[in-house]
């Protein structure tokens, strides 16, 4: 996309601290298209649709206009910001302000499918490969191969919520590519991994780590409950899907 040619790469914020709801920022670019406009910042708290987790939506206002985000976008490692537009958005310093109960929700639902690999694994007692997900509303896992036999959901879902009242504890810390592909070699997404020189990797206390460019909880407690509500078949393999609560 020619709009985003020669524009510096978005500091994505959002990865450092997932539990900002507001902060400050700097227009570097903006399009403008009569009552909506497409923007750019220098950094970002706002997730743009990607990995399957949806675009987080929110606001952005400087001293004369007000943008209000309805998706924002990666495109070659910049973030466009997408949305309506009171006044005519300029360059300069703006606040930013994200929908934080939809964060939330990505946020749990995000550290709840994680959660689901390692207890699939478990149940089934042997390892699983990723091949997509989504995290707006149906949420699901998707995994290659067919389903192991009697596949019992009810266990996987108990597993799963006997880890949320334990609330273990979720760390999430960026490495080398050499460092972090010691640590994921049984990642079940390792297949999908983004060619980069680093790896932000999300481990869940005594389970696999998992590279994720996504948003999570801090605790498996915060996730509330888990409900693991049906298998479906895919082209490639099968989906669970799930919901927290």
């Amino acid at each position: 996309m020619g709009f985003v040619d020669g524009v510096p790469l978005t500091v994505c914020t959002y990865l450092e601290d997932s539990y900002t709801r507001s902060a400050g920022a700097d227009i570097v670019k903006v399009a403008q298209e009569k009552k909506s406009a497409y923007v750019v910042l220098d950094r970002t708290i706002f997730h743009p649709k990607s990995g399957g987790q949806p675009s987080d939506q929110g606001t952005i206002e400087g001293i004369t206009f007000r943008v209000d985000v309805k998706r924002a976008m990666l495109v070659n490692l910049v973030i466009i910001h997408y949305g309506k537009t009171e006044g005519i958005p300029v360059p300069g310093p703006v606040t930013c302000s994200i929908d934080w109960s939809n964060r939330l929700m990505m946020m749990r639902r995000h550290t709840a499918a994680h959660l689901l690999d390692y207890c699939l694994s478990t149940v089934s007692k042997s390892q699983v490969e990723t091949t997509d997900s989504w995290l707006g509303e149906d949420p699901y896992v998707g995994y290659g191969g067919s389903p192991p036999e009697s596949l019992d959901l009810k266990r996987i879902e108990d597993l799963g919520n006997d880890f949320i009242r334990q609330a273990l504890k979720v760390e999430i810390k960026t490495l080398a590519r050499t460092e972090a592909e010691r640590l994921i070699a049984d990642a079940p997404n390792i297949l999908r991994l983004p060619k980069t020189e680093r790896l932000r990797i999300v481990t869940i206390e005594g389970q696999l780590p998992i590279p994720c460019g996504g948003t999570h909880v801090q605790s498996l407690g915060e996730i509330g409950s888990l409900e693991v509500r049906r298998i479906d078949s895919a082209e490639k393999g099968f989906r669970l899907h799930f919901e927290v609560r």
